[in-house]
């Protein structure tokens, strides 16, 4: 059964200070998201669904241009909290068949055109997530 409750999971930022939540982080990412013009953005909750998996964040842009400036602008505003795997430089997938994934770790972000999404249907696919309201 889906609820609307929020998540709190805690990421450690790279510079010493306090933790910042995964919340905070989210936030910044929808900001960043609407600012770029994002359009029908979601935020599903894995965790009880997947065991590896946290967050998906998902979102529509109208062209394969507007997604890598979407997918450039989040790496380069979240590169203080040095999240995800590996190298930033390796953590977009970019191309130009209409899906960017970015991986931060805990918080994946999908940014599809309207075709993609409407193709792949993330939403139904991971239907057990819960979703998160920002």
């Amino acid at each position: 059964m889906k609820s609307n409750q929020e998540s709190e999971v805690t990421i450690k930022p790279k510079k010493k200070g306090t933790p910042t939540t995964t919340k905070k982080i989210i936030k910044k990412i929808i900001t960043i998201l609407e600012e770029k013009k994002c359009e029908d953005i979601s935020i599903l909750d894995l965790e009880n669904v997947n065991s590896y998996l946290c967050i998906f964040i998902i979102c529509s842009v109208n062209s394969a241009v507007q997604a890598r400036a979407v997918s450039r602008e989040l790496e380069r505003s979240l590169k203080e909290y040095k999240l995800g795997p590996g190298n930033q430089e390796k953590k977009a997938h970019n191309s130009d068949n209409g899906w960017i994934l970015l991986d931060l770790g805990e918080i994946v972000v999908h940014i599809m055109t309207p075709e993609k999404r409407k193709y792949y249907d993330l939403e139904k696919l991971w239907g057990d997530a819960t979703p998160i309201k920002a």
